[in-house]
């Protein structure tokens, strides 16, 4: 069974990532895989470190992720706000309106009874 190292690293900065692992001593980086999950960057990737590592594995895989700033969170703060005021509004509009009234059946149609109809004649010629 081999073991994997997981390691959470938060930044401020994309490009801090790979200064990081600059920064580590690592001998291989790969297997970079980059998401954006609800406004945010990830950035997953696997790291050969130079020294040893004491759980019986070779590679870290690390999973960075950008941290928001204080300009990013009022953004998305407003946002959500400016959501729920809507919601809000539209719901409160709703219930101002009066009700649909369901419309009385009317009379359209009437239904025949017709004639049982005769076999043609073949006498007439």
């Amino acid at each position: 069974m081999t073991r994997t190292k997981w390691m959470r690293l938060g930044v401020r900065d994309p490009a801090d990532i790979l200064r990081w692992a600059g920064a580590q001593s690592t001998r291989q980086l790969d297997e970079f895989r980059y998401r954006l999950i609800r406004g945010r960057e990830f950035v997953s990737f696997r790291m050969v470190p130079r020294y040893a590592i004491e759980i019986g594995t070779n590679d870290i895989v690390v999973v960075a992720y950008v941290k928001r700033g204080a300009r990013d969170r009022l953004i998305a703060n407003a946002v959500s706000f400016c959501r729920k005021a809507t919601r809000e509004i539209f719901a409160k509009l709703a219930a101002l309106k009066p009700r649909a009234i369901a419309p009385l059946p009317s009379h359209t149609a009437e239904l025949y009874q017709f004639a049982i109809a005769r076999r043609a004649s073949t006498a007439r010629r």
